[in-house]
């Protein structure tokens, strides 16, 4: 008698067919095979500056560590500036206190009207300056514009700096996946679809992205196109700079 596979064997066979009929078309098409290269990068780079020239006070992170946006990094010497904030906030409360002191006057309009303009001239050029000096230290301190990693920092405390860069910044999470296609893939890949990354050593095992930009200028002389698929990197448990192989 001729046995007939059991329902449940039945139904896995059914699921293996559809499963490896979903996956055909991507290799069928030739995406995979026009794939030229892939690698993981990181999401921003930045070689970092001071916004004003001067020496180095003190250097607050390492190499290697990670920071949040707005934290500072590097501080550099403002004794002086510091020396023009008090004053100017000196400045700023005298004469505000000054039109406090004449405010009954002024609005019972015992002041001529130029002895008013310029009481509250005089308190808002004084609260003027001392935000001008206050905004002046501020840019003695270098804050991260960015959550990432320090790739390198290029100096040391009494070190003078000018327009040279004092760290290098990378963003990991999220990481872009770099692709390079030949031209016999183009079209077949589309912004938002799913992309699987199969990881290279050391972390070996594959991760879901989205595929975020199709290069619409395709490379005259190697006949490729370029294409970034966008990878969650939560905790930073993927490094940038490994290789890897995209599905789609």
């Amino acid at each position: 008698m001729k046995r007939f596979p059991a329902p449940a064997a039945l139904l896995g066979a059914m699921l293996a067919f559809a499963s490896a009929a979903a996956f055909a078309p991507a290799w069928a098409d030739g995406i995979g095979d026009a794939q030229v290269s892939c690698v993981v990068l990181p999401s921003q780079q930045i070689n970092l500056s001071s916004a004003v020239p001067g020496i180095v006070r003190a250097v607050l992170v390492e190499r290697g560590e990670q920071v949040r946006k707005g934290e500072p990094l590097l501080k550099l010497i403002a004794d002086v500036e510091n020396a023009e904030v008090d004053l100017a906030r000196t400045k700023a409360g005298l004469a505000k206190r000054k039109l406090d002191r004449n405010r009954d006057v002024i609005q019972k309009r015992l002041l001529s009207d130029m002895e008013r303009d310029q009481l509250e001239t005089d308190s808002a050029v004084a609260q003027q300056e001392y935000e001008v000096a206050r905004r002046t230290v501020s840019q003695k301190a270098t804050v991260s514009p960015i959550d990432g990693i320090v790739v390198s920092r290029k100096v040391e405390p009494g070190q003078y700096v000018g327009t040279d860069a004092v760290f290098e910044l990378a963003s990991l999470d999220p990481l872009y996946v770099e692709l390079v296609f030949r031209v016999a893939a183009y079209g077949k890949i589309k912004p938002g679809m799913a992309a699987s990354i199969a990881l290279g050593p050391p972390v070996g095992s594959s991760r879901d992205g989205k595929v975020a930009i199709v290069d619409k200028v395709i490379d005259a002389s190697s006949q490729t196109f370029r294409v970034r698929v966008r990878l969650p990197n939560p905790g930073l448990q993927i490094p940038s700079g490994i290789g890897c192989k995209a599905n789609f």
